[in-house]
């Protein structure tokens, strides 16, 4: 049993590989980096979506992203957004340093969990931006559920890298959005009385 992850089509490889050959030469990567690439597809949610009652099936793929080098570092990541139709898909940034060495030591971490050396996964990353929420989406390829293993949150309701079934993810970040929907951070402004 394993962990599969998804490949880029050719179109996606070759925009990576122009974008870092860019940055590059361009000195804003490191030249030195070791040749170990790890594509990884990000699906999104909403925070509206998820506090209206949208569950995981509401994720939409929106980038990928090629975590490039070593844990130890040095390490970059280099995203291709998904174009729109008829476009080509071109590099739209790239993030070096302590981010992509962290993602790919925890991408080494959700692949020695237990649960995935017992069932088959296919590898998805879930962002929930309004939530400051990154999670491993362990998609059941056979017989069983979904798992979510946060890798970053600022929420103390989730610990980093436990696996939670899809469903108690799921229930915890709703009740998370439904807050932030509520909170009103329109700004103030001070020294008026009404």
């Amino acid at each position: 049993m394993a962990i599969t992850k998804p490949l880029p089509s050719p179109a996606v490889r070759k925009a990576f590989r122009k974008g870092l050959d860019e940055m590059v030469q361009a000195g804003r990567a490191p030249r030195d980096l070791d040749k170990t690439v790890d594509p990884q597809q990000i699906y999104v949610l909403t925070v509206s979506d998820i506090a209206n009652g949208a569950g995981i099936a509401k994720a939409r793929p929106a980038v990928w992203e090629f975590l490039v080098g070593r844990a130890a570092g040095p390490a970059v990541a280099v995203c291709i957004a998904h174009p729109p139709k008829g476009q080509p898909p071109r590099m739209t940034s790239l993030t070096r340093g302590a981010i992509p060495a962290e993602a790919l030591e925890a991408t080494q971490q959700v692949e020695r969990l237990p649960q995935v050396q017992t069932r088959d996964y296919e590898l998805r990353r879930l962002r929930v931006s309004g939530l400051s929420i990154g999670a491993f989406w362990l998609k059941a390829r056979t017989g069983s559920r979904d798992l979510a293993v946060p890798y970053h949150a600022i929420h103390h309701e989730l610990q980093r890298m436990r696996a939670y079934p899809m469903g108690e993810f799921m229930a915890v970040i709703r009740g998370l959005a439904r807050e932030r929907v509520q909170f009103d951070d329109a700004p103030r402004v001070s020294g008026k009385s009404k």
